[in-house]
């Protein structure tokens, strides 16, 4: 049966399961799959589905793991935001389970794995002291190729530079690799004029506060008495998106719930879909859309 073109898919939020939804995309259409799915067993999403015990989160995804890697072009990323959960008192495997049988069993490749470091992450039970273990400040974000070629554009997403490599840059530096040893054994030579970039590589830790609590979709949750457990910064997404495609890219988000990947796929030029078995956030989603950015779009 042959699939619909993917321009039906494009630039709306479409209310279902996206283990089926996906199936109805053409193989090789989309260039990044930028999502965060339900936890395991922690969170509630206003579906069944959206409370999985850790011990089956790997069956529950795998099927849509599978139609994920199916409809990613060639050059394209996965990219996977995850955080784990304590069971019995440790720290649950699932998570660097999943990450292996994507890879072994899927056919991904492991890229890069990266830290989402939350900064203003609340005081919680853990904080105590009584448990064991601090706090759970970072999660996961996982990012796999599909192929031994991906999209990767480094330019958007580097850091301002340092006052010391500022200096570098103008070959202000003293001394050779000799006298600039770290203890970690990286050296460098500040003689030279260093090149300047644009600014420097950011390193595998993303450091962001997600504590936007009075945005356009706050407002929408509640005038609307709905509410939704958890969501990421747009500057999450936009992270992925501008280092993993380029403009006029396709950005699918297959677990899309407030449509914060779409947003910012749309404010970078990049087309998009959403997918998220939710109709009420398929709904606030669009609502957020037309407002932050003008669109009249539509959830099927």
């Amino acid at each position: 049966m042959s699939k619909r073109k993917i321009d039906s898919f494009e630039n709306r939020f479409i209310v279902g399961d996206c283990e089926e939804i996906l199936k109805d995309l053409p193989s090789k259409s989309i260039d990044l799959v930028f999502t965060s799915p339900p936890y395991a067993n922690q969170r509630n999403y206003g579906t069944e589905e959206s409370s999985i015990s850790p011990d089956d989160y790997i069956k529950w995804f795998a099927p849509k793991a599978r139609q994920i890697k199916r409809v990613l072009k060639d050059n394209g990323s996965f990219v996977l935001n995850i955080s784990d959960k304590i069971v019995d008192g440790f720290q649950h495997l699932y998570v660097f389970e999943l990450v292996v049988f994507l890879c072994k069993k899927i056919g991904f490749h492991l890229v890069r794995d990266y830290i989402w470091y939350n900064p203003a992450t609340p005081p919680n039970v853990f904080s105590r002291g009584g448990y064991g273990r601090t706090k759970k400040s970072h999660e996961y974000c996982f990012w796999f190729s599909k192929t031994n070629e991906w999209t990767f554009n480094l330019d958007p997403i580097r850091k301002p530079y340092s006052k010391d490599m500022q200096k570098y840059l103008m070959g202000k530096g003293k001394g050779d690799r000799s006298q600039n040893t770290r203890p970690s054994t990286h050296n460098f030579n500040c003689e030279k004029v260093w090149t300047d970039n644009g600014g420097s590589d950011p390193g595998t830790v993303i450091e962001l506060g997600n504590t936007s609590s009075n945005d356009i979709f706050f407002k929408l949750c509640k005038e609307k008495g709905i509410t939704h457990p958890a969501r990421f910064p747009e500057k999450l997404a936009e992270f992925f998106i501008l280092s993993g495609t380029k403009e006029g890219d396709i950005v699918l988000d297959p677990f899309s719930g407030s449509g914060t990947t779409a947003v910012s796929a749309a404010r970078n030029g990049r087309r998009w879909i959403g997918i998220d078995l939710n109709p009420d956030y398929c709904e606030l989603a669009t609502a957020r859309m037309e407002i932050e950015l003008g669109g009249e779009k539509e959830n099927d």
